[in-house]
């Protein structure tokens, strides 16, 4: 594997890219990076202040403060989803991704990559270490705990920004400005269970569902991938319908903004069931397979005996079974004129504990109403059978503003480098923008980025042209402005 990747165009770019791979910076587990932003800071002799949230502004002075340039605003978040490959050992609080060169793209070796949004943190440093873009003040905006919680964008505070133009660097399309992005509103479940010791004459196994494709949860949502917790789950109930079982536990995926690439089930069978279950088992995977041939072909679905231990009692997980099996998972109504969801769905972890059940379910949607109804919707089933809802982290869209003046010259900017015109379209994913506008209502705001595929999963890649291709047009952009 060829690891240089500070050796590819733009080197200014790459170099602190690079620099991001080696500094573990999962949600949450902030301090490494936001250390090395402040000593970069220190190095460029710029000023910067670490806000009580812990984001991070850098401010650099105009290099041509003509009147007629507006004053912007460079944003990125400092933190990356942590997902992984079942078999993999990194550890993200204290391991370097390992990043390497696959023709013409970037990506991580088992993990993500961090391109999200370590490439928009990079562009923004980049251009904070040049010395001949024209440009009126400018700060740099790196927020903290973007993909867990969208904190350091709730955090901000009305007197801390000046600019006029937010450049949002966190878009995933060389070839797309978006004007509009989802919101997005958690709900949670805990259901309270009780044990049960296991009969003498049975046997446990752990049914694995692995290595499916997985995703982001906004941007990848139409594409049809399995959701790992939704198939456990559609296992468990058809199952009843062959023999009698008990559930163990369950347990699969990491964040709520990430499609699930793993779930295990462990049930307790009676010993003459045994050969019942593996034969619906067989059958079942060989259906999985031809469901999902075209998103999920390197799944796989495993049976392996484990010790006995105490099942949940009989009615709790009956009912927990049919109320998750309800649940709704997926693109909930679509926006026809961008080809994008509007509101959707994600299962993001099941966990079971001493004395309860976790779900962690994640709704987004460019419309406050439709991401309420379908979070009340996620819920109802589990009130139905007696568990707690907790919904949370309400963040808003951004809606699309076709008549930006900051767009215009976008559009500008693209024809003029690259002859053609680009996309102008929105996201379903979650930018901060919706929440930096809340609080900053006068701001004009684009965003723009490379290409990056398959964020928030063990596949993520960045394209080494679109980088190149993405700072000319981000150099641009500012000098028009």
């Amino acid at each position: 594997m060829d690891r240089d990747i500070e050796k590819l165009e733009p080197q200014v770019v790459w170099k602190y890219f690079k620099e991001l791979t080696k500094i573990p910076r999962p949600s949450k587990k902030e301090e490494k990076v936001l250390a090395y932003l402040i000593s970069t800071a220190k190095y460029m002799n710029l000023d910067y202040t670490v806000t009580d949230i812990g984001n991070i502004i850098i401010r650099k002075n105009a290099t041509d403060a003509n009147p007629d340039r507006k004053k912007i605003i460079l944003q990125a978040h400092m933190d990356m989803v942590p997902s992984k490959t079942k078999e993999s050992k990194h550890n993200f609080e204290i391991d370097p991704i390992d990043a390497y060169i696959d023709g013409e793209w970037v990506t991580a070796n088992e993990t993500t990559l961090g391109a999200d949004n370590g490439m928009g943190v990079a562009m923004a440093l980049a251009v904070l270490a040049s010395n001949d873009i024209k440009h009126n003040n400018i700060e740099v905006l790196i927020t903290t705990d973007e993909e867990a919680g969208m904190s350091g964008a709730f955090g901000l505070k009305g007197n801390e920004l000046t600019g006029e133009v937010l450049l949002n660097l966190d878009s995933e399309d060389d070839e797309e400005v978006s004007i509009g992005c989802a919101g997005g509103v958690n709900t949670n479940i805990t259901y309270d269970i009780s044990y049960e010791e296991a009969d003498i004459d049975t046997s446990s196994m752990r049914i694995e569902l692995k290595d499916l494709f997985s995703g982001h949860s906004g941007c990848d949502i139409t594409l049809g991938r399995a959701n790992a917790i939704k198939e456990i789950t559609s296992l468990l109930t058809q199952l009843k319908d062959i023999t009698d079982y008990n559930l163990v536990s369950m347990s699969g995926g990491k964040l709520r903004n990430v499609i699930p690439s793993y779930c295990e089930a462990v049930i307790n069978v009676q010993n003459n069931n045994l050969s019942k279950v593996k034969n619906f088992i067989t059958e079942f995977k060989k259906e999985l397979l031809v469901e999902f041939a075209k998103t999920d072909a390197n799944m796989k679905l495993e049976i392996i005996e484990v010790e006995n231990t105490k099942i949940v009692s009989k009615l709790q997980a009956d009912k927990f079974i049919l109320a998750l099996n309800s649940t709704f998972n997926g693109a909930w109504r679509l926006n026809n004129d961008l080809g994008i969801a509007e509101t959707s769905s994600n299962i993001g972890v099941v966990s079971f504990h001493d004395n309860h059940i976790k779900v962690i379910t994640m709704q987004r949607s460019a419309m406050h109403t439709p991401k309420i109804k379908l979070s009340n919707m996620i819920a109802a089933p589990f009130k139905l059978i007696g568990a707690t809802i907790e919904q949370n982290g309400i963040y808003p869209g951004w809606q699309p503003n076709i008549e930006s003046k900051s767009l215009s010259v976008v559009c500008q900017s693209y024809r003029e480098l690259f002859g053609h015109e680009i996309k102008v379209g929105a996201t379903h994913g979650g930018l901060e923008c919706g929440l930096i506008m809340d609080k900053f209502p006068n701001l004009d705001a684009v965003s723009i980025g490379a290409t990056i595929q398959f964020p928030h999963s063990p596949n993520e890649r960045v394209n080494i042209a679109s980088v190149g291709k993405s700072w000319k047009l981000l150099v641009k952009i500012i000098n028009n402005l």
